[in-house]
């Protein structure tokens, strides 16, 4: 009984953990301190030309008095000690002055050497927290060339927890040479730029965390605006404290136990076998999917900024497009929790390196279209990286092409180019693919003077091969061939993780990687077979029985699938599309790993009769696809199967794996 009084105290325990924080600043409150958070500490800068929020905390029920420069403002605490105050609109300024807060009673807080001016938040991985010390010698010299006393910075230090967080440790620090060496690099040098450009003082807050994935910095509110990911979102919120999911599982796990905690007395008393206890419900991981935004950018969500850089997405390469889903997500999450619905969102497209065949090109892709997001703006850096260092050292020019962005499109201050040429279209002209691009600057060119490089075309099979590139003469446009490709169908630029092209516009900023028919095809329709139910003749039983209609072409499951080891072939998988529909198109792939490498395909209408349309051979550790197009064939299954082994490869698994990476069927083009 005293067991179950210990457990029912830890339910208690367990149902007051997030007000944890809450009590501690009413312990703190009960000594009448009014207190800033680390935001405001002396030196801070806020935002000018936008109502700024003052916050902190004080006595439950304590009248608190604002000032700044001529503002005074009023607010009463909460019973939890919180109180705001919201000050005018106030143009840039140099001047620096206090924000004094005073409570009833005569105790007070003061910040010191406020200015006016702009603010922005870094955050991402470790290319965005690589500090300046740590860069090339050229950049070192820059930064501490002079003091840049209207330029102040300030770290968010490395914190996790499943709980949202009010505050952090930190302070305000002007940008001279004895405090830049260990501030981000690509924050001071775009907050550089922005200051010697826009002629107003510059705050720049760092929040980042070197090898962490994009899930953890997600605000949940973000997937109200993505129904592509619905099911992650109820899978996140059923997991994570705070949210409506999580809170209701846990009321029924409250009554579960305190049940146990009867039936176990009970047992106790009646010397008989005490039951199990339940289990304790599962919270979503630390670091890898959450406890950044809580810890690390949810106690600044009040303060006034203009805007976001986001350098990061090393850690999740491999998830194709789904990175373009959560993009999204943290991009409205974040938009949502600071009350900036149309705020830029400025971000770096990964460098090239050699990840070891995880399809950078995809997240290149994924990036990319990003762009489509309002208010948005990319920097390519596929001439500034290192494919042997994952982190490239000129990181001033990594900031200063974030800040032609924000020059042009946030400050109005108009620039040949923000951007190197990205794809916009593409057209068949007989033994030719001629290619059109936009941000064209003042045309195109090349860094080297030589033709363009890395582009290649296909036909209909979908082999590639290297294309001659033509830049045509009003410099606007580039037209491809090859003599291996006389009916060209397709093409593709720098489509390798380690690609380093020379094109570029005449302003010197490089072209990103594209390819004409990936992730969609301008040919063919929709994803007939996206999410699909499937099953196999030989089912998997090590976790690899997912992953055929998810949209990725995986390494590894869950992203990946393979058939059992048995050793009887053939062996087979099918898609049910659910109804029968009219396929154009079937495209397939296969991972790094595995020795089966024959793959047919064939369609059916009934799940009976299947008739083959093709099959193809795969070369061994190599991740590849495939297309076969069709005449408008009506099917409602796809089928792959497995029409034979391989010698072993030099892997781990055995040679009676077959191995898919994605299996897809495509409606024609409407």
């Amino acid at each position: 009984m005293k067991y179950c009084h210990r457990v029912h105290s830890s339910i208690a325990l367990m149902k007051n953990i997030a007000f944890l924080p809450i009590l501690a600043s009413l312990c703190l409150m009960a000594h009448g301190a009014v207190k800033f958070p680390a935001i405001f500490s002396d030196g801070a800068v806020l935002q000018r030309d936008r109502e700024v929020a003052v916050w902190g905390w004080a006595g439950p029920g304590k009248s608190v008095h604002v000032t700044f420069g001529q503002q005074k403002k009023q607010a009463t605490a909460a019973d939890d000690g919180a109180w705001m105050v919201k000050l005018d609109a106030m143009p840039a300024s140099a001047e620096g002055r206090e924000i004094r807060a005073v409570e009833e009673g005569g105790a007070e807080a003061v910040v010191k050497d406020v200015l006016v001016g702009e603010v922005w938040l870094a955050s991402g991985q470790s290319n965005m927290e690589w500090n300046i010390a740590a860069s090339r010698e050229e950049d070192k010299a820059i930064a501490t060339s002079q003091p840049l006393p209207l330029v102040r910075m300030i770290a968010v230090p490395k914190k996790v927890t499943h709980e949202r967080q009010e505050d952090f440790e930190g302070n305000w620090q002007p940008a001279t040479p004895e405090h830049v060496m260990k501030f981000s690099a690509v924050g001071y040098f775009f907050a550089r730029m922005i200051h010697e450009q826009v002629k107003v003082p510059v705050g720049i807050i760092n929040s980042s965390w070197g090898g962490t994935r994009i899930d953890p910095w997600l605000a949940e509110e973000g997937f109200t605006k993505v129904p592509e990911l619905a099911d992650i979102a109820l899978q996140r919120s059923e997991q994570l404290p705070g949210q409506t999911a999580f809170e209701q599982k846990f009321v029924a796990h409250l009554t579960a136990t305190r049940q146990w905690c009867d039936a176990a007395e009970a047992a106790v008393k009646a010397k008989s076998l005490v039951p199990a206890q339940p289990a304790a419900l599962p919270l979503l991981p630390l670091q890898s999917q959450t406890g950044m935004y809580q810890a690390m950018i949810h106690p600044v969500r009040f303060y006034g900024v203009k805007g976001f850089l986001w350098y990061q997405g090393e850690s999740n390469n491999g998830e194709g497009m789904l990175y373009f889903q959560k993009m999204k997500v943290l991009i409205h999450g974040w938009r949502e929790q600071f009350s900036l619905p149309d705020a830029p969102f400025l971000f770096v497209q990964l460098a090239p390196y050699t990840y070891g065949g995880k399809a950078l090109q995809e997240i290149w892709t994924a990036q990319q279209k990003a762009l489509e997001i309002p208010n948005t703006g990319m920097a390519v850096i596929n001439d500034i990286g290192d494919i042997k260092d994952i982190h490239p050292r000129n990181k001033s020019e990594v900031g200063r092409r974030l800040a032609l962005w924000a020059l042009d499109r946030t400050y109005g201050m108009k620039q040949k180019a923000v951007s190197g040429p990205l794809y916009r279209a593409y057209k068949i002209q007989g033994n030719s693919i001629v290619l059109s691009f936009d941000h064209l600057g003042s045309g195109l060119a090349t860094r080297d003077g030589a033709t363009p490089s890395l582009f290649e075309i296909a036909g209909t099979d979908g082999i590639f091969h290297p294309a001659t590139a033509q830049v045509n003469a009003h410099g606007k446009s580039i037209s491809l061939t090859a003599p291996q490709v006389p009916e060209p169908f397709q093409a593709r630029f720098a489509w390798a993780e380690t690609a380093e092209p020379n094109l570029m516009n005449k302003e010197g900023l490089p072209a990103g990687a594209f390819h004409t028919h990936w992730p969609e095809d301008p040919t063919i329709g929709k994803n007939l077979s996206a999410g699909k139910p499937f099953i196999s003749s030989h089912e998997n039983q090590h976790g690899w029985n997912t992953g055929v209609t998810d949209g990725v072409y995986g390494d590894a499951a869950p992203q990946a699938y393979a058939t059992s080891e048995a050793a009887d072939f053939p062996k087979h998988l099918t898609v049910d599309l659910g109804s029968e529909e009219t396929v154009a198109l079937v495209r397939f792939g296969v991972p790094k790993v595995g020795s089966t490498k024959t793959i047919a395909i064939s369609l059916s209408t009934d799940g009976k009769t299947f008739q083959e349309i093709g099959r193809s051979d795969f070369a061994a550790a190599t991740q590849a696809r495939r297309d076969m197009r069709v005449s408008a064939q009506k099917a409602r299954y796809i089928r792959a199967t497995f029409v034979g082994n391989h010698e072993k490869q030099y892997d781990n698994f055995s040679k009676n794996f077959g191995f898919l990476s994605e299996l897809e069927a495509f409606a024609p083009k409407n």
